[in-house]
């Protein structure tokens, strides 16, 4: 059976199911955004009709949630942070992700449900059972199929970023909690998530992702015959 053929079947089977939903998860400087992008090209040339969301943003209400979170002057108590970033969430959630579920064939997420564990939790010791009830009211069935995560060592990936927010800003420290964090979530949701070391090249990064989603693009094919 040709690629095309293999993929407008798996177009076919999303269309009468839902949405394949991948996340992409990591600490500063790994690179996130630039593999959504690689990702979605790639999708999008085998035929697959495919949405592209980030975290905090895309909504309105998150996009202001993100300057506040960001950008904001103010200081922020760790849970009114927590709980800032669980309202964006639950907005992209209603306005973007919810909507588009029977439209599309992948949802691409830039950060998601594990991003909060890691940072607001493992990072700033905010309690993980608050985060994982208020992630479930925020996103309900709207898990992710697949995640992809990205991992550096917490010092050259910083080195790679502007340092212009105020997470960037924070001590190296907090990103070494966070790298752990997300380390113990990747040991703990073995199925889902998926470690890529980021040692590489960009293009052969991407390749490892294409790879790990087309296996579970066919996989789910075959679960639907």
């Amino acid at each position: 059976m040709s690629g095309d053929i293999c993929y407008n079947l798996n177009r076919i089977i999303m269309i009468k199911k839902r949405a394949f939903i991948i996340s992409f998860e990591g600490i500063e400087g790994t690179g996130k955004s630039t593999q959504c992008r690689l990702l979605s090209a790639y999708l999008r040339r085998r035929g697959l009709d495919v949405a592209v969301f980030r975290e905090p943003g895309t909504s309105v209400a998150g996009e202001q949630i993100r300057r506040i979170l960001l950008h904001g002057k103010g200081k922020l108590t760790l849970l009114a942070e927590t709980l800032l970033f669980l309202a964006a969430r639950a907005q992209l959630k209603a306005e973007k992700i919810a909507p588009q579920l029977r439209k599309r064939d992948v949802i691409i997420l830039d950060r998601y449900i594990d991003a909060t564990l890691a940072y607001q939790g493992y990072g700033s010791g905010v309690d993980l059972a608050l985060i994982k009830e208020i992630n479930s009211a925020a996103v309900g069935d709207c898990v992710p199929d697949s995640t992809i995560l990205l991992d550096i060592a917490p010092k050259i990936g910083l080195s790679r970023c502007a340092g212009n927010d105020r997470i960037e800003k924070r001590k190296l420290s907090f990103h070494k909690k966070v790298r752990k964090g997300y380390l113990c979530l990747a040991r703990e949701n073995a199925k889902r998530i998926k470690l890529i070391p980021v040692k590489s090249d960009i293009n052969v990064i991407q390749t490892k992702i294409q790879e790990i989603i087309d296996n579970e693009l066919n996989r789910r094919k075959r679960q639907r015959f």
